[in-house]
């Protein structure tokens, strides 16, 4: 199955420990014979409303295609992890290739 992931890390991280927690959900994906697709890092941002007193925070976006059984140790430590703010997945048909909107707002 396709999956589209959003992760939302605390804005109080340095930009380099973001960079590493993504990794980690990455090679977790992997490890758990999961296959990452496209991946973006959509950079610091600020949130509409405080999370765990945070207004900001790391953005990362991957599409990837893995049993959704493998979501399941993600949301274990989500709930666990505080500096994991948001973690989003949703199922989708197809893969869009192209940059999404909000990377190419970036540039």
């Amino acid at each position: 199955m396709l999956y589209e992931n959003v992760f939302i890390f605390s804005g109080q991280l340095s930009q380099k420990s973001a960079q590493d927690k993504f990794q980690e959900s990455l090679e977790e994906i992997k490890k758990a014979g999961g296959e990452i697709l496209k991946k973006e890092s959509w950079g610091l941002r600020d949130l509409a409303y405080k999370i765990k007193k945070n207004s900001k925070g790391y953005y990362y976006m991957i599409n990837c295609k893995c049993d959704p059984k493998v979501f399941e140790s993600f949301y274990v430590k989500v709930k666990q992890d505080l500096s994991f703010l948001r973690f989003m997945t949703l199922k989708i048909k197809v893969i869009n290739k192209e940059p999404s909107l909000l990377l190419e707002n970036l540039e």
